[in-house]
């Protein structure tokens, strides 16, 4: 449950460095326009158009925070079109912060990085209480 979250802020993160900052921009692989990205994103967007619409019917209230990782996942391809995900990948890693001047993001940045620690605790304590038990 943690590493979701984990991914989740992550996601938003890298979207916010990709539309606020230009470090975020040189990360990102564009893929050349063909018919199999646009296939590729077209199955991904329907596979979550059809997740959402079975969660809603049956009322699964477990799969939200599942719904809310894949819905971020298609909110980040829209509007970064990184399908390697090299922009998410560096950002994941909670050491990192190789960002220019102090601003507005750079705290969000470090806020973030402090949380994504927590939960790495929290996430490998629980692994540990659970293997013991």
């Amino acid at each position: 449950m943690a590493f979701i979250w984990i991914v989740i802020l992550e996601l938003f993160s890298s979207i916010l460095e990709y539309i606020y900052l230009d470090v975020g921009k040189a990360y990102v692989f564009h893929m050349e326009e063909s018919i199999f990205k646009e296939l590729l994103i077209s199955a991904i967007f329907v596979s979550f158009v059809w997740y959402l619409v079975s969660s809603i019917i049956f009322m699964y209230r477990k799969q939200f925070v599942i719904l809310s990782l894949y819905g971020s996942v298609c909110i980040y391809l829209a509007i970064t079109h990184d399908l390697t995900f090299n922009l998410l990948l560096h950002n994941l890693n909670p050491f990192e912060l190789g960002i220019d001047g102090f601003g507005f993001y750079m705290i969000f940045q470090v806020l973030l990085k402090i949380v994504i620690i927590y939960l790495l605790i929290k996430m490998f304590l629980a692994i540990k209480t659970k293997k013991q038990s």
